[in-house]
């Protein structure tokens, strides 16, 4: 059975949070890139997910988006350019600020 929006979003926040953690250390720190491709795989796995049940909305008209965004950091990363993987991450138009608004409401999401 598909997870509803309010699980899919619960199963992604704290992955998110590592992903997000992660990136910001390894854009300092070389040594914790294999950790911030494990936090990309993670993150990648929740969403490749079957989306089937969830409602149309922010959420899924995002998720290709993010999928490729996570490609794209994933390949970053492995030429070396955390840098380019966190700018991928904090984009304000295409980022991960839309997981925010497509989980909006739920626990552990807040747009502001």
């Amino acid at each position: 059975m598909a997870d509803t929006l309010e699980q899919r979003c619960d199963r992604l926040r704290q992955p998110v949070t590592e992903l997000v953690a992660t990136s910001m250390s390894a854009a300092y720190r070389t040594q914790d890139l294999p950790d911030l491709l494990k936090a990309i795989a993670s993150v990648r796995g929740i969403l490749a997910e079957d989306p089937s049940g969830l409602p149309d909305g922010p959420f899924l008209a995002w998720l290709p988006t993010a999928l490729r965004n996570l490609d794209n950091m994933r390949d970053a990363v492995d030429a070396g350019d955390s840098a380019k993987s966190y700018a991928i991450l904090t984009d304000k138009n295409d980022g991960f600020i839309r997981l925010t608004v497509g989980c909006a409401g739920y626990p552990g999401w807040d747009p502001a």
